[in-house]
């Protein structure tokens, strides 16, 4: 009967320390139900704040790139093109060209300079089109040299076997008349010398055709 009356209070001893080890584990998971509203709440916050960082940084970007449509800071598309009259110092022909006397023919400006890698690129390019299409009186294309030495031309115009005009442009008067800022430009200019659309990038197929579509020359 003693045996039994020692046992009472170690039981309830025991009892006390687990009731105790409930509580504390009670109010730990209180805590953490607690703390996860927050960590969740400060999670969705990284979020934003990364996406709003991300958005900044693309629209930035964006804005750097050069303009694959109609520039905004050139002459107005829809514009009478500034007339010009150059001398030519490359391209199989010699004498001036006057923009004026090429009325009735559409026209394409490119604006470029030996130092421009993508303009360099795009010299072969051109040179094509201009062998398939206009070499027979579709159109007229223009190579407008930008700030190199006159003497530079030529051996340019040798090395890429350039046999459109390429032209000389003394003090720049015409690059800053069309407000050339990037190179390479390119004006695609109708019959009737108005601007139908401006490309400051390196020209593609793509934007050769709809560059030569805006001025009324379909090619495939």
């Amino acid at each position: 009967m003693a045996q039994k009356l020692d046992k009472g209070p170690q039981e309830r001893s025991v009892a006390r320390a687990e009731q105790h080890e409930y509580q504390a584990e009670l109010a730990e998971q209180a805590a953490l139900r607690q703390r996860r509203p927050r960590n969740r709440r400060r999670t969705i916050t990284l979020i934003v704040i990364a996406i709003v960082f991300i958005l900044a940084a693309l629209f930035s970007l964006l804005t750097l790139l050069p303009s694959a449509t109609s520039s905004s800071g050139g002459v107005p598309v829809g514009t009478a093109a500034p007339e010009f009259t150059l001398p030519v110092y490359s391209g199989g022909r010699s004498g001036m060209i006057d923009l004026h006397a090429l009325r009735g023919h559409p026209v394409l400006l490119n604006f470029w300079s030996e130092s421009c890698p993508p303009c360099r690129i795009e010299m072969p390019f051109l040179e094509r089109t201009y062998t398939q299409y206009a070499a027979h009186g579709e159109f007229t294309l223009l190579g407008i040299d930008q700030a190199d030495p006159k003497e530079d031309i030529a051996p340019f115009g040798r090395e890429f076997h350039i046999t459109y005009p390429l032209l000389f442009d003394p003090g720049g008067k015409v690059n800053s008349a069309y407000v050339v800022t990037a190179i390479p430009t390119t004006y695609f200019i109708d019959s009737n010398g108005i601007v139908r659309s401006v490309f400051v990038t390196q020209l593609s197929p793509k934007t050769m055709r709809t560059g030569l579509a805006s001025v009324g020359i379909v090619i495939p």
